[in-house]
């Protein structure tokens, strides 16, 4: 077995194990659930790029001093994986490039994280990869992943309204769900702002489910978003670590993820 050249890898022996036990690097990373060291027999982590601190984006006016900023944004994540490559021959090469196209290409974001970092969570997509030469059956390369939301995200946490964890930026619920105890309107409140429904009043035993950050509001499954007062603040209702969600016509579960940049 050929050694690499890398100081993280550790050669196992595997003399008096008939199963073969896959060392998988620290910045090793679950694609859409998937393990590429364990997907491709010759395939190795060797570092990740664009897991730490990202850059804002300014609108500005020049000024006789310096710049007003009229407006930032956070731009989307990129992450560039490096890795190595190693087969037999070219042949096997170039079958371990088709299921690690496989494995990567898909039209929509999926949940990726990392062997390090198992509890953190980012959206993403296989977007480019660095040219390989074709005359080769080892090689160390890169690809990028495109992470149009470029925050970080935590596991979902389900609480009966009371948020513990600890928030380090203001979050939209992913939802609040109840059951309707009366027949009447609803209040839906963090404090702050009150989500409210008077225009359609609610039927005891009605499941109710406020998607937050989708803009829906789902009544026992179905789609009643227009029942929703107008002037509810729905898209920005947020909560922050401390906060009580209450309701006036039923007990809410509250569902939420911890949000990092």
């Amino acid at each position: 077995m050929e050694e690499w050249n890398n100081p993280s890898y550790r050669f196992r022996d595997t003399t008096e194990n008939d199963e073969f036990e896959i060392w998988l690097p620290t910045s090793a990373m679950i694609y859409d659930g998937r393990i590429f060291e364990q997907e491709i027999e010759g395939y190795q982590t060797l570092y990740v790029e664009g897991r730490e601190m990202i850059s804002l984006e300014f609108e500005t006016e020049k000024k006789n001093i310096g710049v007003h900023i009229s407006n930032q944004r956070l731009p989307e994540r990129t992450l560039t994986v490096h890795y190595k490559l190693s087969e037999h021959n070219p042949t096997e090469f170039q079958r371990s490039f088709k299921k690690l196209m496989r494995l990567l290409y898909n039209e929509s974001d999926v949940q990726i994280c990392f062997n390090d970092e198992l509890d953190t969570y980012y959206y993403g997509r296989y977007s480019a990869a660095e040219t390989v030469a074709g005359n080769v059956h080892s090689v160390v390369s890169s690809f990028t992943i495109t992470c149009a939301d470029p925050r970080k995200y935590s596991k979902t946490f389900e609480t009966d309204g009371q948020v513990f964890s600890n928030l380090p930026y203001d979050v939209a619920p992913i939802s609040i769900s109840f059951t309707a105890t009366k027949d009447k309107n609803v209040k839906v409140t963090n404090g702050r702002q009150t989500i409210s429904i008077t225009n359609s009043a609610l039927k005891k035993g009605d499941k109710v489910e406020m998607l937050i950050r989708e803009g829906k509001i789902l009544v026992n499954g179905e789609n009643k978003t227009r029942i929703l007062d107008l002037t509810s603040p729905f898209k920005n209702f947020a909560i922050k670590t401390g906060d009580v969600v209450k309701s006036d016509n039923g007990t809410p579960l509250l569902k939420y993820r911890a949000v990092w940049l």
